[in-house]
């Protein structure tokens, strides 16, 4: 009975760290800007699809990629429709709601 909890234990406690590597390329067009942040708490694809399916609700948002592996989100936007400010309040926002951390 011993094992199985602690079969239990690590599988809950690794769960996240057996993300298999992406190869997604950004896509800038001529005038878009990209900014590049840190998400350090961001371990699975969960928090992958909040941190991308949010910023995809946000005007002026072409592209975002949040590599799990490096914790380093890529943002591509049209300056003339947001600004890295706004873009940084909301990826805050949408940290918040990641459930590792």
């Amino acid at each position: 009975m011993k094992n199985v909890i602690r079969i239990i234990i690590l599988l809950i406690l690794f769960s996240c760290n057996h993300i298999k590597k992406e190869k997604r390329v950004l896509i800038q067009k001529k005038g878009d800007a990209v900014m590049v942040v840190n998400i350090p708490k961001a371990a699975c694809k969960k928090c992958q699809r909040i941190i991308e399916e949010g910023l995809q609700n946000e005007s002026g948002v072409q592209q975002s990629i949040l590599d799990l592996h490096t914790k380093r989100l890529s943002v591509v936007y049209t300056p003339e429709e947001t600004s890295s400010e706004i873009l940084g309040t909301t990826i805050e926002k949408l940290a918040k709601q990641i459930p590792c951390k």
